[in-house]
C-alpha cells in the first residue's frame, strides 16, 4: 500500500498545467498575443486598463497553482508552505480585480453597442448569465480558497480545494476557446463545447479519487456539487426575467 501511494500519478500537478495552458489559449487572441493579432471587435481601441490588470492578476494565480503543485511533486514542502502565504494574499487581488471588471462589464457592453451600431443583446445576448456566473464563481473562489487555507494541514482536502479554486474561473477561457474552435472549424460551437470541457475536467477528479483511493472523497463530491450547482443556477437565473431584471438593475 505504501509503495502504491508513493508512485501515484502526479494528477494535480498535470491539471494545474492544463489550467494554465487553457488560460493562455483562450486569451491569446485578446490578451497574451494581442500585439500579433488584428483588432478584436470587442476591443477596437485596445484592452481597457482594468481588463489588463485583471488578466495579469489571474494569470499570476494560475502560475502560482503550477508552482505550488510542482513544489509538492518535488517534495519541497517548506517552500510550498512559504509561498502559500503569498497565495493567500494574492487570492484577495484575484477576487477584487474580478469584482472590478464585473462592475464595469455592463457599461462596457453599452459603449461597444453604441460604437458598433448594435444593441447590447446583439453583442452579448447572455450578459445576465455571465454576470450571474461571475458572481457565483467569485463566491465559490472565496469559499474554496478559504477552506483550502483552513485545511492546509490536510493534504487530500487542501489539494482538491485548490484544484477547484482554479477551475471556477476557467469558464472565461474555455468559452473563448469555443469561439476559436468555431471560427477555425467554421461551426457554431457556442457554450456547449466549453461546458463539455469543464465537465470533463471536473469529472476527471472524481475518477482520480476512485482509481487512487477506491472511493470519491466527500470533499471532492462537495466541491463538484457546489461548482455545478453554481454553474447551472447561473444559467437559470440568467435566462429568467427576474434574474435579468435583478442583475442588470444592479448596474
Amino acid at each position: 500500500m505504501k509503495r502504491a501511494k508513493s508512485i501515484s500519478p502526479p494528477y494535480f500537478h498535470a491539471m494545474t498545467w492544463i489550467f494554465l495552458c487553457l488560460v493562455f489559449i483562450g486569451f491569446a487572441p485578446s490578451f497574451f498575443l494581442k500585439f500579433w493579432i488584428e483588432a478584436q471587435p470587442f476591443y477596437p481601441e485596445g484592452l481597457p486598463i482594468p481588463y489588463i490588470l485583471h488578466g495579469l492578476v489571474l494569470t499570476v494565480w494560475y502560475v502560482f497553482l503550477v508552482v505550488q503543485s510542482t513544489l509538492i511533486k518535488n517534495r519541497s514542502l517548506n517552500l510550498h508552505r512559504k509561498i502559500g502565504y503569498f497565495g493567500a494574499i494574492w487570492a484577495f487581488f484575484v477576487l477584487a480585480s474580478t469584482l472590478w471588471v464585473i462592475s464595469l462589464f455592463p457599461s462596457r457592453m453599452e459603449e461597444l453597442s453604441f460604437a458598433l451600431g448594435k444593441t447590447v443583446q446583439e453583442i452579448e445576448p447572455g450578459l445576465s448569465g455571465i454576470l450571474w456566473l461571475d458572481f457565483f464563481m467569485s463566491l465559490l473562489f472565496s469559499s474554496f480558497v478559504g477552506l483550502g487555507i483552513a485545511e492546509r494541514k490536510n493534504p487530500e482536502a487542501h489539494k482538491r480545494l485548490m484544484f477547484f479554486s482554479g477551475l471556477v474561473f476557467l469558464f472565461a477561457a474555455v468559452f473563448r476557446i469555443s469561439g476559436i474552435v468555431g471560427t477555425l472549424g467554421g461551426i457554431e460551437a457556442g457554450p456547449v463545447f466549453g461546458l463539455g470541457l469543464l465537465l470533463v475536467i471536473s469529472i476527471s477528479v472524481l475518477f482520480y479519487d476512485r482509481m487512487q483511493l477506491g472511493k470519491v472523497l466527500p470533499i471532492t463530491w462537495g466541491c463538484f456539487g457546489f461548482y455545478w450547482f453554481g454553474v447551472i443556477l447561473s444559467f437559470i437565473l440568467g435566462e429568467s426575467s427576474w434574474g435579468k431584471e435583478f442583475m442588470l438593475g444592479l448596474f
